[in-house]
């Protein structure tokens, strides 16, 4: 298993970024970044009139950069897992090539990948930027990232088996993906949003991770509310047992339903 694994990883890493791998290195890194700068411009702007929007000692730059890219990171999981069966149906024709090794595999290089870009960006803004890059509590900062790449791939495992029977399924993960993009705390700070929205998205497991992320990341993050690991775990486990499930009694059908 751990070889088919080892050798997917290196056949996704060569097909990665397409035919044009270059053009792809820069829009894997220049999707995320341009995105922090457009921001930290307009809150600069802001702040020019007097409104303060960070708290002391959190600069605008590093609470975007350590909210988008790990987010980038489980958006890719996802989608990346959910074109994982039709981009490798050729290879399931070998025994020993299961989907779910095609899932690993995929998590696995998304993760390096997001892992490589977040140490990049952090290298460059604390070398040239001269911003405090280093992690509070850096062990609870990985074990954030573990749980969003966790997250990512249960719930792109669930969306994969779902979406090879339902293809309606992958136009509806663009707006899943936008609900958990605007609802998970990545670019807008939680002490900005009305409580009752805050409320509403306490529910999202990725709000948790993400909050739980920043507050072990900077020092003075202020937590507005009771975040905690326990519920995104159990909501992880909860999606892992229920994709394993599907996984096993379609396990035949993932591989042989476009082959006719």
């Amino acid at each position: 298993m751990l070889n088919v694994i080892y050798a997917l990883f290196f056949r996704e890493l060569k097909t990665r970024f397409g035919a044009n791998r270059y053009l792809g290195y820069i829009w894997v890194i220049g999707e995320p970044l341009s995105i922090v700068l457009v921001i930290t411009t307009i809150v600069t702007i802001i702040r020019e009139y007097h409104h303060q929007v960070m708290p002391d000692g959190i600069s605008i730059f590093m609470f975007l950069i350590s909210g988008i890219v790990p987010y980038f990171m489980f958006r890719s999981i996802v989608t990346q897992l959910m074109n994982g069966i039709s981009a490798n149906l050729g290879l399931f024709a070998y025994k020993p090539v299961k989907p779910i090794h095609v899932f690993i595999a995929r998590t696995m290089l998304e993760f390096c990948i997001y892992f490589v870009i977040f140490f990049c960006v952090l290298f460059i803004a604390g070398w040239f930027l001269r911003f405090d890059v280093l992690p509070q509590h850096f062990l609870d900062v990985m074990f954030c990232v573990f749980l969003l790449m966790l997250s990512g791939f249960v719930l792109g495992l669930c969306f994969a088996i779902l979406s090879h029977f339902f293809e309606i399924l992958k136009t509806l993960l663009m707006y899943f993906s936008i609900v958990f993009y605007w609802s998970s705390g990545v670019i807008f700070p939680t002490w900005l949003m009305p409580k009752p929205l805050l409320d509403i998205f306490y529910y999202n497991p990725l709000l948790h991770i993400m909050e739980l992320l920043k507050y072990n990341f900077f020092d003075s993050y202020p937590l507005q509310d009771d975040y905690s690991y326990t519920y995104p775990i159990f909501c992880i486990m909860l999606l892992l047992l229920v994709g394993l499930f599907f996984y096993h009694h379609n396990r035949q059908a993932l591989t042989a339903a476009r082959k006719q």
